[in-house]
């Protein structure tokens, strides 16, 4: 029993080593808001999870009716219909970079899969500046400046730029196509200077929640899948903030929809495999009060 105890510990600290980020990385990260990690995944994975995105969106499609069809975009990664997709959120290559940036204790939130066929304006994922939270995303398919790839601005997850861009009304939608500052100064979304992320697929973009981002040239629709982690909090400033967005989740993020279903389905609940990681997940969603 010690003896199998062992290899396994040797096993977990062989894995977390290969997939450890340098401190170079981490700074970098720090300091623009993002970090960008090429062919993290194979192309068999990738074929895989194409195969498991394609059926289950067809799936959803075939449930709804016309109205919601229309604005249909993301489904919960944590569903039996997507096992493997599944799978990568207990995947060190996941979660390793994560625990790094937002802390070992930290807690897998969001994790969908998403159908974009329109472009997306410049916009920050939220507006609680103290609590640490990050967004990993993997496109399905290649994406550069005219082909919708994410687009970033660096350094916009810090002040005074971040306040700066909330001021100017930069995410202020006239229509929801065109927002106040872009109509004022005669740009397009596509002239604010920012990181454009060519990718390939098996890449992936990390970054900060608040890191202002964007996509346009959206052709066709855009396939990704993102995994959220967010920090425990350490500060009175966080708990709060925390409060704040248990509240939101349970109207908006973990409601259970009629077709979609729940962030996270009974079955990935049960834990039948007895993943360490998921039941740390798990209990810690329980006691913030997200389950």
């Amino acid at each position: 029993m010690n003896g199998d105890l062992s290899m396994q510990l040797d096993s977990m600290i062989k894995i977390k080593k290969k997939f450890t980020l340098t401190e170079r990385q981490i700074l970098h990260f720090e300091t623009f808001g993002f970090l960008v990690r090429r062919q993290v995944f194979k192309p068999e994975e990738i074929e895989k999870i194409n195969e498991e995105f394609s059926r289950r969106r067809v799936s959803i499609l075939a449930e709804l009716d016309p109205k919601e069809k229309k604005n249909f975009r993301t489904w919960p990664i944590r569903n039996p219909g997507t096992p493997f997709i599944a799978s990568l959120l207990e995947d060190p290559r996941i979660y390793v970079p994560s625990e790094q940036l937002v802390g070992e204790d930290s807690v897998l939130f969001q994790s969908n899969c998403n159908s974009y066929s329109v472009d997306t304006n410049w916009h920050s994922d939220t507006k609680y500046r103290h609590l640490r939270s990050i967004k990993n995303v993997m496109y399905l398919q290649p994406t550069n400046g005219e082909c919708g790839a994410l687009r970033l601005i660096p350094g916009s997850h810090k002040s005074p730029l971040y306040d700066e861009l909330v001021r100017m009304g930069l995410d202020l939608y006239v229509d929801d196509c065109e927002s106040f500052f872009l109509k004022d100064s005669d740009f397009r979304g596509e002239d604010i200077p920012c990181y454009i992320f060519s990718s390939q697929p098996g890449d992936i973009i990390i970054f900060n929640q608040s890191t202002w981002h964007a996509a346009y040239g959206t052709s066709d629709y855009r396939r990704t899948c993102t995994f959220n982690f967010i920090g425990n909090p350490k500060t009175v400033e966080e708990s709060q903030e925390l409060h704040s967005m248990v509240e939101r989740a349970g109207k908006h993020s973990f409601k259970e929809l009629p077709v979609q279903g729940p962030q996270c389905h009974p079955q990935w609940l049960a834990n039948s495999e007895g993943n360490i990681r998921r039941a740390r997940w798990i209990n810690k969603l329980r006691k913030l009060g997200f389950l």
